[in-house]
């Protein structure tokens, strides 16, 4: 026959458990938090390499830690890192202290949680391309005009056209949908 146990102790038994169930709890509610967080500060393109996102206390400052599956996309973000935390602190009211970037490794590798489905990476959006007037082209002729190599004179004035073309398509976009 088993022994019964007091009922002091069951108690306190459910109790731990209880607490413990509830702090799980709300460690998963902030990881939830801190993903639709990242899902608002930065591009569907970034959402499709990122691997992993954290926000944790470290001697008494906010880390963001974010991973990434590609090199590329580690620069990318190191080079909107301020833009992140401004979006960070204005939507959300989370004042980043630190932002760490680092590029994943083995199995954490394939973990995509921001995937809408499996497979494949998602389509990226295209901005239309807005034609440059003449007399804009013209001034980027100019400008380049000083190149005496042909093929870089004019590989560089493709370049600049394209990127004011799609910079341009861009700036339309946000003007046609102010809310997204």
């Amino acid at each position: 026959m088993a022994s019964m146990m007091p009922f002091s102790s069951v108690l306190q038994k459910t109790l731990r458990s209880t607490a413990t169930s509830s702090e799980l709890a709300a460690k998963a509610a902030r990881a939830n938090k801190v993903k639709q967080m990242w899902r608002h500060a930065v591009e569907p393109v970034f959402l499709d390499h990122t691997n992993a996102v954290y926000i944790i206390n470290e001697h008494g400052a906010k880390v963001l830690i974010v991973y990434v599956d590609d090199s590329l996309f580690a620069a990318e973000l190191d080079a909107r890192r301020e833009l992140i935390r401004m979006k960070l602190l204005a939507r959300f009211n989370e004042d980043i202290d630190e932002f760490r970037i680092i590029i994943s490794r083995g199995k954490m590798k394939k973990n995509y949680p921001f995937r809408a489905q499996e497979g494949g990476p998602l389509p990226a959006e295209r901005a239309q391309r807005v034609p440059m007037p003449p007399e804009k082209r013209a001034q980027l002729e100019r400008q380049c005009a000083p190149i005496k190599d042909e093929r870089l004179r004019e590989a560089l004035l493709r370049a600049m056209i394209s990127d004011l073309e799609w910079k341009s398509g861009v700036e339309k976009e946000k003007r046609d949908n102010p809310l997204s």
